[in-house]
């Protein structure tokens, strides 16, 4: 065995952060195209991690079947981008044999088992440089055969593989869909309450509601919390505001919460690094396909039931939607309200603002949507009210749907409930029983199921010419 080692200076990384500064009379070498290089790769990393993402960008789809070597995961071509910004394309369709590897994976299959010898398989698309096209190149002394040439080219290439586990998210991932998911759970637009929640106490409550995972995992650092008290009440008018506050605390405070360091980001004055040429956590998550095994012979290697149902799950892969797609979108008003969605642009906002099943007693703590409740009980007459309830006649109507709960031991054999209006005090119901009035006590053992919608007043249309009086008609016979 030979002591002899190579002469050759191994080279640095190439620093991500620098390019060359071209100067006249300049020698150039491999060090300076490499680094440049790393310098315009990495932006371009850097420009589609930090604003757009990464997941799914078209095709790539997953679905299972039957091919020559028995069942098969089938991937389609596409193209994604990892968490690290890196582009990957898929071409043609990839197939994967189910059962040869099952076998190459040996008893490791048997931790991951579940009830009627389940498996869950994850597909899981990576990239990956390929070296290609070789060529000569002047060596050094004691060189061996292998040294003579050098691959002059580098391809993009993909790497598609079935894996016991999933990878693990990216930290901001979760932290997107959360954000989103908190702000429309904890906005209550109203169009009037007497205590609206002011933008300090809504970004005050925001803020708040970021708190460490317990117990903390290297998965997810941080969770957002509901706010005590429930829903946060926001005048329409001040919606934009809002979210507009919300989006500048999402990108200055909350989003540096969960990026993560593997991404080779800067963590305070240190210069960051490049990444891994493959990163564990740099794949893209395309589905989950689950499985029904069967031992071959009873005792043999694990294979694919082909009787059992196989099912393929999508719902957890990451995915982008391109820029003309939200575009068109936005443009269709495809954003608004589903409700609205089919009526003419000219009505009024209608939408519905309270409902649910209460009790016809003004002493009972339960509440409907948006705090629904009987408020005052009379002889066959119910006060109804809700949260933002105000009565502007001038600007607000409502709609109001009623009906008993069904009847229990005989206490009303043909009830009828009428809405009778809206006053200051909420809306007024009245109860009957045939002609009757329901008196206090029957009442108070029944229940509603009620639905309150409403819409704004129409503005009232002026003639051309400013006067409200009307015009005097004019006919084949002169004026009347």
């Amino acid at each position: 065995m030979s002591t002899f080692t190579s002469t050759s200076v191994q080279r640095a990384p190439a620093d991500p952060t620098r390019h060359v500064n071209y100067v006249l009379g300049m020698v150039l070498g491999v060090d300076d195209f490499t680094q440049e290089f790393a310098y315009l790769s990495e932006r371009d990393r850097w420009l589609a991690r930090d604003l757009l993402g990464y997941g799914t960008a078209w095709g790539l789809a997953v679905s299972h079947g039957t091919g020559t070597r028995g069942p098969e995961v089938r991937v389609t071509p596409g193209a994604a981008l990892t968490p690290r910004g890196q582009l990957v394309r898929v071409t043609p369709t990839q197939c994967a044999a189910l059962n040869d590897w099952l076998i190459a994976r040996g008893t490791e299959v048997d931790a991951y088992l579940r009830a009627g010898n389940r498996l869950t398989v994850y597909v899981v698309l990576r990239h990956r440089d390929c070296l290609t096209d070789p060529v000569p190149v002047p060596g050094e002394p004691c060189r061996t055969e292998d040294d003579t040439t050098a691959p002059s080219r580098v391809t993009d290439d993909f790497h598609l593989e079935l894996a016991l586990q999933p990878p693990p998210p990216p930290l901001e991932e979760s932290a997107v869909r959360d954000f989103v998911r908190w702000l429309r759970r904890n906005m209550n637009v109203v169009s009037s309450t007497p205590t609206p929640t002011t933008l300090d106490q809504f970004i005050t409550l925001l803020r708040g509601s970021v708190v460490p995972s317990s117990p903390v995992s290297p998965v997810d650092d941080y969770v957002l919390d509901d706010p005590p008290g429930g829903p946060l009440p926001v005048l329409e008018t001040d919606v934009e505001a809002f979210l507009r506050e919300a989006s500048r605390l999402w990108v200055t405070e909350l989003r540096p919460l969960w990026r993560t360091n593997w991404l080779g980001e800067s963590q305070g004055c240190t210069q960051p690094v490049s990444p891994a040429p493959e990163s564990p956590n740099d794949g893209v998550l395309l589905a989950a396909v689950d499985l029904p095994l069967v031992r071959e012979l009873g005792t043999g290697p694990w294979k694919v039931d082909a009787a059992g149902t196989k099912t393929v799950d999508e719902r957890q892969r990451p995915y982008l939607l391109h820029q003309r797609m939200l575009q068109e979108w936005l443009l269709a008003g495809l954003a608004r309200d589903a409700s609205a969605v089919h009526h003419p642009d000219n009505l009024p906002p209608y939408s519905l603002i309270a409902a649910g099943m209460i009790p016809i007693d003004d002493t009972s703590t339960d509440v409907g949507y948006n705090g629904l409740k009987a408020t005052k009980v009379d002889v066959g007459l119910v006060t109804l009210s809700f949260d933002g309830f105000a009565h502007q006649p001038d600007q607000w109507r409502y709609v109001v749907k009623a009906t008993l709960v069904e009847p229990q031991n005989g206490l009303v054999t043909q009830p009828s409930v009428t809405f009778v209006r809206a006053d200051a005090d909420g809306l007024l119901l009245k109860v009957r029983d045939k002609d009757a009035l329901l008196p206090i006590a029957t009442l108070r053992k029944l229940g509603l199921i009620v639905e309150v919608s409403q819409y704004a007043v129409p503005a009232k249309k002026k003639s051309s010419s400013g006067d409200a009086k009307p015009k005097a008609r004019v006919g084949t016979e002169g004026t009347r």
